[in-house]
Formats: structure tokens, C-alpha cells, sequence
């Protein structure tokens, strides 16, 4: 099986890269699986996870990460796996958020790093100019609710309390974040050496991001995949407004005649991905499908729900 890690800083398109890349190996043929840091399912932990997590002491703590990664020497029966943001992101960052020291980050990395030498992995570690200005950036994207939820997570965790801001800092969730992150960067840079497969770093920059997905590409040596984009008047059928049959959230589905596009309530929109499949297409950088069934409905199926994706069927309404 070949393993692929993709990793980085928030917003830096973890997931739209990971999953463009087990679409690249499905085109050709191959058993290709993205897992989603999020996924109830994924093989070594995810995000739900982290408050939990975050509770142990160090050595509880170092005994559940190992836990987990040890689970990937009984692996799923795959060609391909890609998991992101699973080893800089979410391992090494519980670490830094427990305030463990270098030398101990360092053990468990090493361990880490024998049980996946079998695999030969591939690591990507994406990375902005600016972590400062990439925070805020995503903060804006994502809204106040990630920036809280994220905030609230390290907060209270030893690194949230040894480095909480001031009574007149301006902006402490901000702050927080920054310095958590500035920590991490440089914890990352001294593990990096411990790594036991190919690795790369690539830049993000401002529009350049078809580059990047490209770079990336030949990193990993994903083959060369094609998307068949519909024609124009099957992408405007399947606009309009619609409404899901359980849930009742309203989504709109819009078109710039390459591409269909969910525009939620909130103003947010999310690109949907064409696959070999006719009528079948995924939410761009999360785990969940959407299947045109007829002008009328399409079914949403999700292995994670949230406020942009939710397991239902949706039929077309009128426009409130």
C-alpha cells in the first residue's frame, strides 16, 4: 500500500489536495481512499477525538497516539491511501498543546516514523509565508464559529494557559492561535529529520494554486487524471433552489458552466468535483457525495455532518 500524507497549517488545502489525489488513482484504476482528519472512519484517529484527547496526561497521551498509527500495520485493503493533516496537524499539535517536551515529541515521532517505514510514505507538508496572515485569512473564510471553536479547544489545554494573552491584548483568540502555531512550526522543523520516507514542502501563494495541485502531483507521482466536464445544459438543469427532505436546509445550486457549486445560507459556497461517474459528484475538500437522481432531487450522503454537509435527500422548492 502506498501512504500519503498531506499536512500544513489550516486553510492551506489539505483537503481538496488529499482528496483530488485518491480521484487521480481511482481514474486509473487503482483502490485509492482519502480519509477526512473529521471521518468517524479514519484508520488512525480524527478531530472529534481531541477533547478527549486533550484530557490525558503526557503519557496517556503519547500510549493513544501510538495506539492509533500502530492500527495502520493491520491496513485497509487499499492501493492507495492518503490521510491529511494527520501526522503535523493533529499528532504533532496535540503534543504542542500538552507542552511536551522536545526530546519526548521526538520519541513518539521516531516511533511513529519505524511503524510506517513498511510503506515507504510520502509526506507533504504545505506551508504559508505567513502563518499570522494565513490565520486570519481563514478566519474570514470560515467565519467566528471556527475561530471560537478553535480558540476554546486550546484554551484550556496546557499550552492555551502557560500562553494566554493578556488582560489588553487586542484579539486573543487570534493571539493564541498565532503563538500555537509559531510553536508548532518550529517543533515541526526539529521532527522532520526523523522522517522515514520522501517528504516535500511546497509554498502556497496567491493564485497559484492549479501549480501547486500540479507540484503536488508530481510529488506523489499520482497519474494524470481528466475530468469530463458536463455539458452546459446538464449543468443548468441541475440548477436551482432546493430543500432537504429531513432536514429542511435549504441549498442553491449554481453553475459558471464548468462547474456545479452549493451556495449555503450563510453566503458560504463549495465547489463540487466531477468524477468518472455520470451524475455523482463530491463537495470539494470534504467526504460527502452528491448523485443528481433527476431534474427534481439529488441525495446527499456524508460520513461526517456539519453545517455544510449532512446525510438527505434534497428536492427542488421555491425560493424563500
Amino acid at each position: 500500500m502506498h501512504l500519503i500524507l498531506i499536512d500544513g497549517v489550516p486553510g492551506t488545502g489539505k483537503s481538496v489536495i488529499a482528496q483530488r489525489l485518491a480521484l487521480h488513482w481511482e481514474a486509473a484504476g487503482s483502490r485509492a481512499r482519502w480519509f477526512h482528519e473529521r471521518e468517524a472512519q479514519h484508520p488512525v484517529f480524527h478531530f472529534s477525538h481531541l477533547h478527549d484527547l486533550l484530557a490525558h496526561g503526557p503519557d496517556r497521551l503519547d500510549h493513544t497516539l501510538l495506539t492509533g498509527w500502530r492500527a495502520l500495520l493491520h491496513p485497509p485493503a487499499l492501493d492507495v491511501l492518503v490521510l491529511d493533516g494527520t501526522l503535523l496537524n493533529l499528532s504533532v499539535g496535540l503534543m504542542v498543546a500538552m507542552e511536551t517536551p522536545l526530546e519526548r515529541m521526538r520519541q513518539v515521532v521516531g516511533t511513529i516514523a519505524d511503524l510506517l517505514q513498511p510503506f515507504a510514505p510520502t509526506l507533504v507538508q504545505l506551508t504559508y509565508p505567513s502563518v499570522e496572515e494565513q490565520l486570519r485569512a481563514v478566519g474570514e473564510r470560515r467565519g467566528s464559529q471556527w475561530a471560537f471553536a478553535m480558540h476554546s479547544l486550546l484554551a484550556h489545554t496546557p499550552f492555551g494557559i502557560a500562553h494566554r494573552p493578556g488582560a489588553d491584548a487586542h484579539d486573543k483568540g487570534h493571539a493564541l492561535l498565532c503563538a500555537f502555531y509559531a510553536r508548532q512550526t518550529d517543533m515541526i522543523a526539529s521532527l522532520l529529520d526523523l522522517w522515514p520516507g520522501t517528504r516535500t514542502t511546497r509554498m502556497v501563494g496567491d493564485g497559484a494554486w492549479a501549480r501547486l495541485q500540479q507540484q503536488v502531483m508530481a510529488d506523489v507521482g499520482a497519474p494524470t487524471f481528466h475530468p469530463v466536464i458536463p455539458p452546459a445544459a446538464t449543468l443548468l438543469r441541475c440548477a436551482g433552489h432546493y430543500r432537504g427532505r429531513s432536514t429542511g436546509r435549504e441549498l442553491t445550486v449554481t453553475t459558471d458552466g464548468m462547474a456545479l457549486f452549493l451556495l449555503h445560507a450563510d453566503g458560504m459556497a463549495d465547489r463540487l468535483v466531477h468524477t468518472t461517474r455520470a451524475a455523482y459528484q463530491l463537495v470539494e475538500g470534504l467526504p460527502a457525495a452528491i448523485t443528481f437522481d433527476d431534474d427534481a432531487c439529488f441525495r446527499m450522503d456524508t460520513t461526517l455532518r456539519n453545517d455544510r454537509v449532512t446525510n438527505d435527500t434534497f428536492f427542488r422548492a421555491a425560493a424563500s
